[in-house]
């Protein structure tokens, strides 16, 4: 098991979870995003439904994801309140929930692992790791400042003066993309992004996976769409955390989302008389630390995953009044 130590008092505590710690909550989550896609396919293919992920509405009524709305209005050019309003919706919801979409109801994540081989889910769990050390090391650089000194765990990080400070998701390769997704659309009057999104594709398969059984109709589609994501997720390795424009999307919003962000109870936490645990950082798919937000990225990439409160050994982490903790088995 890895060990995480601090040269300042010599404590260590692991900064890998115990393999099958995990809330009920967390297992939960896991099967959600699954079940969620079984339903709107079946919806689909009954006549029955409201929609997929990408375009959901009933009779007039309708809406497409808040990418495709902001794809929208740069194609059209003009003001387009239907999608402004979709965006001005969307993002209510994540200044709640931040970018639970993306643990919780996104089919990629899934299938991400599902296409991820041993050698490729050791790296990941490697690279966890890793990322919780990073976390070791500015502890014990704060240990030393007067301000980290004196934060407590949950708390934000300190300046050298001791005022709050907030950190903001960093700009990277999915702000990239989604600049690409918006200028793409203003040249070509439609959401170029569309034809390639991952998540549209795992639907338009499903479809036409079922005209081929249900009608005897096969198509192109069939080969070309498992193929593009196939790519997208084995090729571009980390979709999710490198290239995904909705999740940059989000993540914009929810850099002022407060709402059920993990909160540290500061009395339970091990962190409270200098033990450097990094159980919780260890975690974290996102690379986040909870406990301080010393992580390799912002709190505000939090997608409430929950694996941070079922690892957490002092069960010191909660998202709701209720709490998400390992006491919620």
């Amino acid at each position: 098991m890895a060990k995480s130590t601090t040269p300042e008092n010599g404590a260590e505590v692991s900064a890998q979870p115990e393999e099958g710690s995990r809330s009920k909550v967390s297992r939960v989550r896991r099967y959600v995003p699954g079940i969620v896609f079984a339903l709107l396919v079946i919806g689909l293919v009954t006549g029955i439904g409201s929609g997929t992920l990408c375009s959901v509405g009933y009779e007039s009524i309708a809406a497409v994801c808040p990418l495709g709305a902001l794809e929208s209005l740069f194609g059209a050019g003009t003001f387009v309140a239907r999608a402004v309003i979709i965006l001005a919706v969307a993002a209510a919801v994540v200044l709640l929930v931040g970018k639970a979409f993306c643990s919780w109801v996104c089919p990629i994540p899934p299938l991400d692992r599902f296409l991820s081989g041993k050698k490729r889910r050791e790296a990941d769990k490697a690279a966890r790791i890793e990322a919780a050390h990073h976390v070791s090391g500015r502890l014990a650089a704060c240990a030393g400042c007067a301000g980290c000194g004196e934060k407590k765990p949950g708390e934000k990080p300190l300046a050298a003066d001791g005022a709050a400070k907030r950190r903001f998701a960093k700009v990277d390769g999915r702000h990239v993309v989604l600049g690409g997704s918006l200028v793409s659309a203003a040249i070509c009057g439609f959401p170029v992004f569309c034809l390639i999104c991952p998540v549209g594709l795992t639907f338009a398969t499903a479809i036409a996976l079922y005209r081929l059984v249900g009608f005897n109709e096969p198509t192109l589609d069939l080969i070309v769409f498992p193929l593009i994501i196939v790519a997208e997720l084995t090729l571009l390795r980390k979709w999710c955390h490198r290239f995904c424009p909705i999740s940059a999307l989000m993540g914009l919003v929810a850099n002022f989302n407060k709402a059920t962000r993990p909160k540290i109870d500061p009395d339970l936490c091990l962190r409270k008389d200098g033990t450097p645990c990094t159980v919780c950082a260890a975690a974290c798919p996102e690379f986040i630390d909870p406990a301080g937000d010393l992580g390799d990225r912002a709190l505000a990439e939090c997608t409430r995953c929950g694996q941070c409160a079922a690892a957490c050994p002092a069960d010191a982490i909660r998202f709701t009044k209720k709490g998400l903790t390992r006491g919620n088995r």
